[in-house]
């Protein structure tokens, strides 16, 4: 009967035991719905080629900062160059899926036409349109 007995116990103690672990398992997992913030991703003396819907574009800057999956910040002396232009500027914002690049910054370009300074622009390089903001100087080569 002892033996019964200290079967018993020894049983109970052994459910109680993986009940316990199972409890902690569970607790210890994260939920799947939760959202993790990410951490901007920074680059110093950045240069890189991008492929796009309107050809290969190089990038460079002093520093790149990426924001998201789809806006990348040239911060610092930067550039995009493709075989129509070379943008030279700072602090340069990119929006990737929609091909879209600008900046407040004073920005020289330079194409087969000439030289085109002016005080900030917007590039719609799928739609292969430049807008430049403020005064616009064009020296003819």
């Amino acid at each position: 009967m002892t033996r019964n007995l200290y079967k018993k116990i020894i049983n109970f103690f052994i459910i109680i035991f993986l009940a316990i672990q199972i409890f902690i398992y569970f607790y210890n997992q994260r939920p799947l719905s939760e959202n993790f913030s990410q951490k901007n991703m920074t680059v110093e003396n950045f240069s890189s080629i991008v492929l796009s819907k309107s050809g290969m574009t190089k990038i460079g800057s002093e520093k790149l900062n990426k924001i998201d999956e789809n806006n990348i910040y040239l911060e610092g002396n930067s550039y995009l160059e493709n075989k129509e232009y070379k943008i030279y500027g700072e602090n340069i914002f990119i929006k990737i899926e929609e091909e879209i690049s600008n900046s407040n910054d004073p920005v020289k370009v330079i194409n087969s036409m000439g030289i085109l300074k002016s005080k900030g622009f917007k590039n719609l390089d799928n739609e292969g349109i430049i807008i430049f903001k403020g005064e616009v100087e064009f020296l003819i080569d």
